[in-house]
């Protein structure tokens, strides 16, 4: 029955043009759109708005400072701080720089005048970006401005001044991700993620209830024979899109592409297999569909790729031990990376297997155990009530 419940798969899934746009057609695409949404991998260009009143030569040295980094696009030089918030508020500008009266003058006085960032909380990784690199060239300023008041009151030498001004100094060094981009972080997950769903949406509704009608010991396998199907095409089409992804769009892969096939095919094991069960326990494809979009398309957010799971609640955190998608999306960005090896991540693949087994056995008792009652009126796919399950399956 597997090799048949496979075959069967096969010549359904050459009929059904929508599995093959699915699962295959549309990934394609979703590589090309995240590889040209987020080509720049760094956020640059952020709208800043200018309230200079001081308007001494060093208060515009300064502006010209944040308008010549690439980070920041000096838009517009509002009068005050209430035209500064209107266009906050209708998006024309996601941060604003805010130069007192005297500045230049207080400085030279030794008082210690006040620079005002604001930033646009709406949008968090337009505020980190700016906020860490408007931090360092006021940073740069202010060492600036301090070496010039010790060199010119205390005749001291540059250096002096220096070593005064910066008492201690500091480097950062990122590692695995040096540049910091957004595409290296987020593309290989997003891409995931989305056959992930994919893979359920079509899975879902793979089992045909008719296989219910026939003896039940010619029902061992029938299970299986989707499952393998659904975990041999989901992987093959994300190994595709991947490759795709770091042959077109040069994301950075330190792995090796056999750790990367095991830990693929692991995930759309288990997500195949948790499919394939819920294809036998619902009858109504509609709401197989909707049960498959309602658990996996989410899953993917929830899962610790946007959002770090460490930074949830505690009871989320353990909770989020037993999604597969969970055990995946982390550990494929360290492949890419890292390199992370096979061995390094031994226990989440484990997992993966062992959790698509467990389903797949479950599914294999449902099949066999199940039962349905002869009707001789048949039951339309949109028919939101269904048949009546005698036992297993669930009557939906």
């Amino acid at each position: 029955m597997l090799a048949k419940s496979f075959k069967q798969e096969c010549a359904s899934f050459v009929e059904n043009k929508i599995n093959l746009l699915v699962l295959f057609i549309i990934p394609l695409f979703v590589v090309i759109l995240l590889g040209v949404e987020l080509s720049k991998g760094v956020i640059t260009d952020i709208p800043i708005a200018v309230i200079n009143y001081d308007n001494s030569s060093f208060s515009r040295q300064l502006v010209e400072k944040f308008d010549q980094n690439e980070t920041f696009k000096v838009t517009s030089y509002p009068a005050n701080e209430q035209e500064l918030e209107k266009l906050m508020k209708n998006s024309k500008v996601r941060a604003g720089l805010i130069i007192p009266e005297n500045f230049y003058n207080d400085i030279a006085s030794l008082k210690s005048p006040t620079v005002l960032m604001v930033y646009d909380g709406s949008h968090l990784s337009i505020t980190s970006t700016a906020k860490a690199k408007a931090t360092e060239i006021l940073l740069t300023y202010k060492a600036g401005a301090a070496i010039s008041q010790l060199t010119g009151r205390l005749n001291m030498s540059y250096k002096e001044a220096y070593n005064i001004a910066q008492a201690f100094q500091f480097n950062n060094r990122v590692l695995y991700n040096s540049s910091k981009s957004f595409e290296f972080f987020l593309t290989p997950v997003l891409l995931a993620g989305y056959i992930q769903s994919a893979i359920a949406l079509t899975a879902t509704i793979s089992v045909d209830q008719k296989i219910f009608y026939e003896e039940k010991m010619t029902r061992l396998c029938y299970a299986s024979g989707k499952v393998l199907f659904y975990t041999l095409f989901g992987s093959l089409s994300m190994m595709i899109c991947m490759i795709l992804q770091i042959g077109l769009f040069n994301v950075p892969f330190k792995g090796n592409l056999m750790s990367l096939l095991i830990l693929t095919i692991g995930l759309s094991f288990s997500v195949s297999a948790f499919c394939v069960m819920i294809s036998s326990l619902i009858k109504n494809r509609m709401v197989c569909l909707v049960g498959g979009a309602v658990l996996f398309i989410p899953n993917s957010a929830m899962a610790g790729t946007t959002w770090p799971i460490i930074s949830m609640p505690a009871g989320y955190q353990s909770f989020s031990r037993y999604m597969p998608f969970a055990h995946y999306a982390n550990n494929i960005r360290d492949i890419y990376l890292k390199g992370t090896s096979l061995q390094q991540i031994i226990g989440d693949v484990s997992y993966l297997f062992a959790f698509g087994a467990i389903i797949l056995i479950l599914t294999e008792l449902v099949m066999i155990i199940a039962d349905r009652e002869f009707e001789h009126k048949e039951v339309m796919d949109d028919d939101i009530q269904g048949n009546i399950h005698t036992g297993i399956p669930l009557d939906i």
